[in-house]
């Protein structure tokens, strides 16, 4: 175990079977994703110009939590893109929804599917079966936006929970073509909880700045073992690993923007522990290979992330009488007045436009 306060690692990854057989990266509970506005109440931020910019400055950021968390138990075998599944069970799930504390709540018992896969097409074969599971979760969103003499001030609340989310998939995969075959059984579980507040504030459409602080926690276990067997490649592999894991963290980011000079930095306290176990046994590219491996990590890291970012873009500006520009909605998730009228057209756009009746 890492002592109190050390810099976690994340143990060395197993090794895996060539590139046609490995799972897919493992990405953060969707409960764990903020909720998007929407409506008439989804207001415009004016700092920047449209264009969808490309630095963002509040970016997520799971900073050692993924260091913590158990990888492994996605789905392994991909349908073909002409593959028909069978469904036998596809219960989306029902939503309510209620606008309480100056807010919007949501709630649902939760969803469920189950497939299955038989296809036989341009030389390759797959055979498998595939369910996914949502238990009961809920949502709320509030936001608040000010517009006054020393500029707009915008404010949002986000919350999400998961009781429980699964998936599973068994199944064999035939590549005739490319001669390369696989058969694998993969499970997941995992849970999630994520608050977050931030608050915005610009002077105008060339300086503001913003605050913003978050909470997560997760666990998550996994299970899978897979089967690979490439003669081109020499390789005849049996391979199995499990894990569990679970982590809590919070993180604050501060930044702004002065002209087109953007800023941010984030802080943040992990504490979780994670540990996974594994090995294979067989012929992998021509070599003969056995192995067994077993990580383990607990511990309190910290963590640490600044960025900087010039906007080197060609801004059109807008005339007076065209009041603020809509701009970083889409990156930051926070509302402020959307009373944004179309900016000014060049002279260049003005001559084509009078020339074709534009």
């Amino acid at each position: 175990m890492a002592p109190i306060g050390s810099k976690l690692t994340r143990a060395a990854p197993l090794s895996s079977a060539p590139a046609s057989f490995e799972p897919k990266p493992l990405t953060r509970a969707k409960p764990l994703t903020e909720a998007k506005p929407k409506g008439p109440d989804a207001l415009k931020h004016p700092a920047l110009p449209d264009g969808g910019p490309k630095y963002s400055p509040l970016v997520q950021n799971t900073g050692d939590a993924g260091v913590l968390m158990a990888t492994g138990g996605t789905n392994k075998l991909t349908a073909p893109l002409s593959a028909d599944p069978k469904k036998y069970l596809d219960k989306p799930g029902t939503t309510h929804q209620k606008d309480v504390f100056g807010g919007t709540a949501k709630a649902s018992l939760g969803s469920a599917s189950a497939s299955t896969i038989n296809h036989r097409a341009g030389g390759v074969i797959q055979h498998s079966a595939q369910a996914e599971i949502n238990g009961p979760n809920a949502s709320f969103q509030a936001q608040k936006t000010h517009a006054g003499r020393l500029g707009i001030t915008s404010a949002q609340l986000t919350g999400e929970a998961t009781a429980f989310k699964g998936q599973a998939q068994a199944g064999i995969q035939l590549d005739n073509k490319n001669h390369a075959y696989t058969a694998a059984l993969t499970g997941r579980a995992e849970t999630g909880v994520n608050v977050t507040g931030s608050l915005t504030h610009d002077v105008n459409r060339h300086v503001g700045g913003f605050l913003k602080g978050e909470a997560k926690a997760g666990a998550a276990a996994f299970a899978e073992a897979a089967a690979s067997l490439n003669p081109k490649a020499g390789t005849a592999l049996l391979s199995a690993q499990a894990g569990a894991g679970a982590t809590a963290g919070v993180y604050g980011t501060a930044g702004g923007h002065l002209g087109r000079l953007h800023g941010s930095a984030t802080a943040g306290l992990v504490a979780g522990a994670a540990a996974q176990a594994g090995g294979k046994l067989g012929l992998e590219n021509g070599f003969l290979r056995q192995s067994a491996q077993v990580n383990a990590a607990a511990g309190v890291g910290t963590h640490l992330k600044t960025d900087v970012a010039l906007d080197v873009r060609h801004h059109l500006k807008p005339s007076l009488a065209e009041g603020l520009r809509p701009g970083l909605a889409a990156a930051t998730g926070v509302g402020s007045p959307a009373s944004a009228l179309q900016p000014e057209k060049s002279k260049l756009e003005k001559a084509l436009s009078k020339a074709f009746g534009g």
